[in-house]
Formats: C-alpha cells, sequence, structure tokens
C-alpha cells in the first residue's frame, strides 16, 4: 500500500507557473461560452494522457502539452535565484495543439509509441500528429497546428452511436507513419482500422467491421456481419438494450510473459452486465511476441492429441481445436515480414500478416456473467480493466533442457483478472479461470461441424468494493480504472470526487502458491480460509471537496495519471475546475525485512507523517467579472445608446437593472461561498493549531519532569523519585518484546513447515476426525432443540461432579505407598501372591489372544474370498 508523502507539490500550485497549465482564462467572446448543462454528459472522462514524463490536457476544449519534468526544474531554479518578478513577464508554461475539433473532447488516447493522438468526441474521431518533445520544449510558446485526419468522415460524424473506446491494439505495427486503433461504439459495432500516412482510405474505411448484435447470433463465417449502413431500418430485437456497450478493453499489452492469446482478446462490457470477448481480433500485419507462437503451439497440439483419442465424446470441441491447429499451421508456416530487435524494456518480436484461411472476424464468445447476489438484474457497468493470465513456462519448455525466465517475479496469476465498475460506484473483483482461446465460426457447407452453444459462463466473484461514499454518490459518477506502475495487480480508481487504490497483489501471490503447490493435502481447506478473507485492500489517495466544487464546472474528475520517475517520483495526477490534484506517493517495498531486533518491519523509505491536502484557491475568486460581457450579450442594440444618457425610470431601465443583478448576484453568491469556506478553514486551522500547542507543552512538562531528576553525569539526582516504577515498564516492555519475537519465529516456522511440505497421517487423519465431529455435531445440533441441549449439559455436569465425588471418596480409603504395614510398602508383612499362580494367569491371558488372534485371521481369509468371488 503506498503511503502519501505530500499532496500537490509546490510546482504545480499557485502561484507558480505550473498552476497555469490546467487553469481556464476568461472567455474572450460571448459565443464560446458554452452552457454544458444542457446536454449532461454520462460516459468516460479521459482528458487527461501522458507521453513519458509529459502531460496532455483539455482546458477550455483545447488540448494543451507541457513536460512535468521542466515544469518542476524551472520552478526549482527560481525558487533558489528568489527571482519571482520574472513569473509574469515568461511566456505559458505550455503549447496549445490547434486541432479542428469543435465538438467537446471526452478522451485523448496516445498511441504506444507516442506519434498519434487519438481525440474522441461524442459523435467524431480525430488522429492528431503529435510532434516530438524537441519540437514542443522550444522557448516558443505560442500554439501550434498539428496534422489531423479525421477517422471515418462516413462512419464517426453523424450523431446516431457515440464512441464508447478507442484503443490502440497492443500487437499493431507503430511507426511515425502507421499505427492500429480499434473503434468500439455504444451500439455495439467494433472496427478496426488500420492507419497508414500515406494512404489516406486508410483513415476513411476500417479494414474488419462487425457489429456484434449480428455476430452474436452467427451460424457461420460467410454471413454478413458489417455494421447497417445510415438511414436503413434496422428493426428492433431484444439484443438492442442487452448489448449497449460500456467499455472495452484488450486482455493484455502484447508481453511475452502473459498468456498468448491475451493480447489478441478484445472484451466488451455490456452496461446491464454481460461480457463478451473477440479471440483473436487482429489487424492484417501484428508483432507477434517471441514467444507467442511457441506458446500457442505448446498449448494447441496437446489438448488436440487428447481430444483425438476420443472423437464422438468432444466432436465440437475437436473441430474448433482443429481450426485453432490449421490457423497456428499457416502462421508457423510464415516468413516474417520484418524482425524488431530487442531492447531494455521491449524482447524481441516479428512482424506477421493474419492468417487467411480462417475468417478476420472471430466468433463471439459469452456472455460472461457476474452473479452478485443483487435482486437487481442490471449492474449499470462503466469501465472494465482486464489483466491477463501469465504465459504457460512448464508447458512451453517441456523436454527442453535450457530453462525460460518469463515469469521473473511473483507478481503472476495464472488467470485472468477482470476488474468492473458500476455507476453506484462498487467495483466487482472476479476471476476468469476457464481461459479465452481462439474460435471461428465454420463455413457454410454440407456435412460441418455445427456450432458450440454459446452457454452462459460465470465469473468467479472474488470481492466487492464501494469506492464511492453512499452521501457523495450522484448520478453522473462514472468511475474509471487507471493501472499502476508498479504491479499489475495495483489499480486506481477515479469516481467523480475521489480517487481510490486498490491493491490485489498479497492476496493474488498467496493464490498462485496455493494453487502451483505439489501438496494438494488440506488445499481445498486452505482456499476456502483464503477466499473467505479479504482479497483487496483499499485506500482513498485524493479528495475533492464539495465547497471547491463550482456549479458551472463539470462535476467529474478525469481518469487520473501515474508517473514513476526518477525526476518526479512516484506521482499521481488529475485535475478538477482548472484545478491540478496531485500525490506523491511513496514507492511500495513488496518485499519488507522483519527485524527480529525490533520486531517491526523495516522498508527502505523512512515512515512520512500524513499530510492535508493542500488547499486549493477556488477559480471565482480569480476570475473575471460576469459583467465584461454584459452590454454584448444581454443588451439590445436599441438601448445601448441610452446607457451614455441619463438613467429614467422605465420599464426597459428595470429590465436593464434586473438582468444585472441576476448576473452579478451568481457571481458574488459564489464569491460568498467561496470566502465562507477559507474562512471556516482558517478557524479550524486556528483550533488545531492550539491543539497541537498543548500536545507540545505537555509533552515538555513531561520531558523537563524527567530531565530536573537526571544529573549532569546521567545518574539520577538523590532525593528524586524511586527508579523501581521506571524500571519496571522498562522491563515489562523488553519482556512483552521478547515475547512477540518469539511468537512471530514460531508462527513463521509453523507457517514454512506447513507450506513446504506435505502433511504426515497422523495429521491428514487429525484433520478428517475434526471434520467428521464437525459434521456430526452440526447435525445432532439440528435434531435437537436448544433445550434439550441444556438439558444434556447439566445432566453432563451432575454425573461428572458424583464422579469426582466417589473418586475422592475411594482415593481417601486407599492406603498410601509411604505408610509403613501396607501392601505397596516393602516392609508389609501381609501375604503376597505366589508366582506359580501369576504365571498360569499370565498362561491363560496368552491363550485368549492366541483364541483372539485366530478368530480374526479366519474372518479376514473369508473376506478375502468374498471380494475374489465378487
Amino acid at each position: 500500500m503506498p503511503k502519501v508523502i505530500s499532496y500537490t507539490p509546490p510546482w504545480l500550485s499557485r502561484p507558480s507557473p505550473g498552476a497555469a497549465l490546467f487553469s481556464s482564462p476568461a472567455p474572450k467572446d460571448p459565443a464560446s461560452s458554452k452552457n454544458t448543462k444542457d446536454a449532461p454528459y454520462l460516459g468516460p472522462s479521459r482528458t487527461l494522457a501522458r507521453r513519458g514524463n509529459e502531460v496532455l490536457t483539455v482546458v477550455d476544449n483545447q488540448i494543451r502539452w507541457s513536460s512535468l519534468t521542466r515544469l518542476k526544474d524551472e520552478w526549482q531554479q527560481r525558487a533558489r535565484s528568489k527571482n519571482q518578478s520574472n513569473d509574469t513577464e515568461s511566456g505559458a508554461p505550455y503549447r496549445i495543439l490547434t486541432v479542428p475539433v469543435y465538438d467537446q473532447i471526452r478522451q485523448i488516447i496516445p498511441s504506444p509509441n507516442g506519434a498519434f493522438l487519438a481525440i474522441v468526441a461524442d459523435h467524431t474521431v480525430y488522429i492528431a500528429v503529435l510532434p516530438d518533445s524537441a519540437h514542443l520544449s522550444t522557448a516558443d510558446s505560442s500554439p501550434i497546428r498539428v496534422k489531423t485526419y479525421q477517422l471515418g468522415p462516413t462512419t464517426h460524424v453523424i450523431p446516431e452511436s457515440p464512441v464508447v473506446s478507442a484503443l490502440w491494439h497492443p500487437l499493431g505495427v507503430y511507426s511515425n507513419l502507421a499505427g492500429c486503433l480499434v473503434t468500439v461504439t455504444e451500439d455495439a459495432v467494433v472496427r478496426v482500422w488500420e492507419l497508414d500516412r500515406n494512404n489516406h482510405w486508410s483513415f476513411d474505411r476500417p479494414t474488419v467491421a462487425a457489429d456484434l448484435r449480428k455476430l452474436v447470433d452467427g451460424t457461420s463465417s460467410d454471413q454478413d456481419f458489417a455494421p447497417s449502413g445510415f438511414g436503413k431500418n434496422k428493426g428492433f430485437s431484444s439484443d438492442y438494450v442487452d448489448m449497449e456497450v460500456a467499455s472495452a478493453r484488450f486482455g493484455g499489452v502484447g508481453s511475452e510473459k502473459e498468456d498468448a492469446w491475451a493480447a489478441m482478446t478484445l472484451w466488451i462490457a455490456m452496461k446491464p452486465g454481460d461480457l463478451y470477448a473477440l479471440c483473436p481480433l487482429l489487424p492484417s500485419k501484428w508483432r507477434a511476441p517471441s514467444a507467442a507462437v511457441p506458446s500457442l503451439s505448446a498449448a494447441i497440439i496437446p489438448k488436440m492429441s487428447v481430444l483425438e483419442e476420443d472423437p464422438l465424446d468432444y466432436g465440437d470441441q475437436l473441430a474448433a481445436c482443429r481450426q485453432q491447429y490449421e490457423w497456428l499451421a499457416e502462421l508457423d508456416n510464415q516468413e516474417p515480414l520484418q524482425i524488431i530487435p530487442g531492447s531494455a524494456t521491449e524482447p524481441e518480436s516479428e512482424i506477421l500478416t493474419r492468417p487467411a484461411n480462417l475468417g478476420a472476424i472471430p466468433k463471439l464468445q459469452g456472455p460472461f456473467r457476474v452473479d452478485t447476489g443483487d435482486y437487481a438484474d442490471d449492474l449499470d457497468l462503466c469501465d472494465m480493466l482486464v489483466i491477463a493470465a501469465k504465459a504457460d513456462t512448464d508447458a512451453l519448455m517441456m523436454g527442453e533442457e535450457d530453462e525460460l525466465t518469463l515469469n521473473s517475479g511473483g507478481d503472476k496469476l495464472s488467470a485472468t483478472v477482470i476488474c468492473l465498475s458500476s455507476l453506484s460506484g462498487r467495483v466487482y473483483l472476479c476471476l476468469e479461470t476457464g481461459g479465452v482461446e481462439g474460435q471461428w465460426l465454420p463455413k457454410a457447407r454440407k456435412n460441418a461441424f455445427r456450432v458450440p452453444d454459446s452457454e452462459q459462463s460465470d465469473l468467479l466473484l472474488l470481492e466487492a468494493l464501494d469506492t464511492v461514499e453512499e452521501d457523495r454518490r450522484t448520478s453522473d459518477t462514472w468511475p474509471m480504472f487507471s493501472p499502476d506502475a508498479h504491479s499489475r495487480y495495483n489499480f486506481f480508481v477515479t469516481t467523480s470526487h475521489s480517487v481510490v487504490f486498490i491493491s490485489l497483489s498479497s492476496w493474488i501471490q498467496r493464490l498462485e502458491d496455493e494453487l502451483q503447490s505439489e501438496d494438494t493435502s488440506g488445499s481445498a481447506f486452505r482456499l476456502q480460509i483464503l477466499c473467505e478473507g479479504n482479497a483487496s485492500i483499499l485506500e482513498s489517495i485524493i479528495k475533492v471537496d464539495d465547497a471547491s466544487i463550482s456549479s458551472s464546472q463539470p462535476a467529474h474528475l478525469p481518469a487520473s495519471l501515474v508517473y514513476h520517475d526518477y525526476d518526479l517520483g512516484y506521482l499521481l495526477l488529475t485535475s478538477h475546475a482548472c484545478d491540478p490534484y496531485a500525490a506523491v506517493l511513496e514507492k511500495p517495498n513488496f518485499f519488507p525485512s522483519f527485524s527480529l531486533e525490533t520486531g517491526a518491519q523495516q522498508t527502505d523509505s523512512p515512515t512520512v507523517p500524513p499530510h492535508r491536502p493542500p488547499y486549493q484557491v477556488p477559480s471565482i475568486l480569480y476570475s473575471d467579472s460576469p459583467l465584461e460581457f454584459f452590454v454584448d450579450k444581454h443588451v439590445p442594440h436599441r438601448y445601448r445608446s441610452s446607457l451614455k444618457e441619463k438613467v429614467l425610470l422605465s420599464p426597459a431601465t428595470l429590465d436593464l437593472v434586473a438582468a444585472a443583478h441576476r448576473i452579478l448576484s451568481a457571481h458574488t453568491n459564489a464569491l460568498e461561498r467561496a470566502a465562507s469556506d477559507l474562512f471556516r478553514r482558517c478557524e479550524r486551522l486556528q483550533g488545531e493549531l492550539r491543539d497541537q500547542l498543548g500536545q507540545v507543552a505537555d509533552v515538555a512538562d513531561r520531558i523537563k519532569g524527567v530531565s530536573s531528576e537526571i544529573s549532569e553525569d546521567g545518574q539520577r539526582k538523590e532525593g528524586s523519585r524511586s527508579t523501581a516504577a521506571l524500571d519496571e515498564r522498562l522491563k515489562e516492555a523488553k519482556d512483552r518484546q521478547t515475547e512477540l519475537v518469539q511468537r512471530y519465529e514460531a508462527i513463521r516456522n509453523k507457517v514454512l513447515k506447513s507450506g513446504g511440505r506435505p502433511l504426515s497421517e497422523k495429521e491428514s487423519s487429525w484433520f478428517a476426525e475434526v471434520e467428521a465431529l464437525s459434521q456430526s455435531f452440526d447435525k445432532e445440533r439440528k435434531e435437537e432443540s436448544a433445550e434439550q441441549i441444556s438439558q444434556r449439559l447439566e445432566s453432563v455436569k451432575e454425573i461428572a461432579s458424583e464422579l469426582l465425588t466417589e473418586a475422592k471418596s475411594v482415593a481417601s480409603r486407599i492406603p498410601t505407598a509411604t505408610e509403613p504395614n501396607t501392601p505397596g510398602s516393602p516392609s508389609s508383612a501381609q501375604p503376597r501372591v505366589p508366582q506359580r499362580l501369576q504365571r498360569a494367569k499370565i498362561a491363560d491371558a496368552m491363550k485368549m489372544v492366541e483364541r483372539e488372534s485366530a478368530v480374526i485371521e479366519s474372518i479376514t481369509t473369508r473376506l478375502a474370498r468374498l471380494n475374489t468371488m465378487v
């Protein structure tokens, strides 16, 4: 769990120039002031993007670029020189990227190589060519017009279905001239765009387009799954309601450490709660990691061999596996178009073409559903995050002498993790254990295998978390996921008023260790205990106060960004109402060491006390007067000449004064609320300072009292208080510390032994006995009432007391061995038992044992004979 070291750094706060990056200047034209309340927006808001240490943000529907490292360095230089007079003379600390987008920009998504920027409005998509950092970091701060292409001028333009998600394909081929973008609209249409600046047709028409509402009922690959043209009657179907897309994500990032099918799988989340998967969804040219094709071979070929042993029982699965084999065979016989050499961050990869023996549109798999246990049918999903399963290196390296070190580190799980968010602010953490593989529809010909039934698959719900407080839930809350920079199983959730951190790392590691353990005895018990506990850790990082929310500003935070750099540190960044909100986090230590001397966990960084978020000055306090454009906007032309004359008491003058009063009263009301909030903060700060001073004074008095009893040589003065109490407290603390260390070592050794060796027969039988006793007790408890149990308990107590009394009376009558003249004493004069009689009794006992042994052997022989006959 990362600790918050500090909140918004000073180089992003006012009056530093870095704060101007997110601030909105006064409108220059009344027509430019748009009322966003007339058309409320309910959807993803991703108006912040990063490219390395750079940041791209949308302010007043204009895209701004800046370098956070540059902003920090300039602030540090000015702080050292103490020259604050140059702040007003220097230019803006950002560059404006001029793009021909007139609708409200909702999302900006940079390409993986940083060469392109996808700009998503309500119904239009633009692709802008981003200049490099050196060109944007010049001293010139004037706006720069970038080369922009409209994506699908006849596709994403009319207000029919808005664009929900725009994703850069993780296996696409990227350069300064080419890229691959996937767009998903609300009406469940998926389009793959293979962009090429040398071919303008690539921006007009997608290479792959599929209507999922048609594909869900598809029976043959020869059918037409293309989206319906504009103006055509689409009819009505129940799928139009159930298949309204909320979000889409790829199942992987194209790494060789993850499952080979993951980066080819496009997951689509529908608003009611169903999930679908398209696998494999590839462009005509795609980048294959070095371990992708061998991993697919190691998974498909053994599976096909097993299914061919019994083709009658596994006919459908065998046919689907043969499709995968044919697709893989064509892929394996290709010569790479290009080999991309590896680097320090990325391994070597190959450029391959998509196999042509099967269609480009795969079969739609699903629906995958989450059983939340609620009575509501619709979950109202908003966003999703998919974490791919790790690559199966054991199957890949079977029969090889060398070991493949792909899974370095323990942050891997052999199952897919799917995180979903809903409008209520709840986050669902799910596991998909079956695995999604490539599937295609069959061709329309005779004697072809029938389509495998697309039955509903349930996702394993791990936990449901509430990220929004009940009193702050609004109808426009749209939680969005942002991946962490340190672990795949850590992520941030941005809501309308806050940013929370969720971690699955520790739970995932324990689950994977249990799944990969060779000792299966007691595994069900340990998995049950593991699943009954908390699977995640939730921590609130940033909260926006209601007082800082202006009615004229959008009420939702954009999806937060995570930076991890030597210059910036571990930084979380978002913005709201023209103000940046950031948090400098402590780098997590996933393997803390335990000190046996102190009994505490040791980390590389010191413990940092919590900080309060700094006060953000409301934008209303530094905004211009709203009466600046009052005359141009509210006064008709025929009355403007009368403004320079004497004021006359007339209805026109009354209307003019009333209009000015309405505008000015709204402005002064906002000023009053901002000033009152500042006054309340100052009063609270004074009270807290008084409390802190009182605590400091108390500690000072205690220190003074202790130091007054100690002389300069370190010895206690004569006549001072006795040291017995202090010595006793110190001894108790040391004993307590030693006891804690011993308990920790005992628990640690016990855990290591339980997880590192198989259970013995005695332990296994003990587990079985405890479980049988528990079941019998539960059964008896259900059959008997509470009164019967209480009666039985009372009778048992009475019998126990009677037996105890009788035992005491018997013990009192038996003489002790130490008393003289007793049979047990050496000097006893009573007659002893003769040895001849003792031998006779022992002989009789031995004969009895032999007879019983003979009876047991005969019974065993008869049972064995009966089993042989059966």
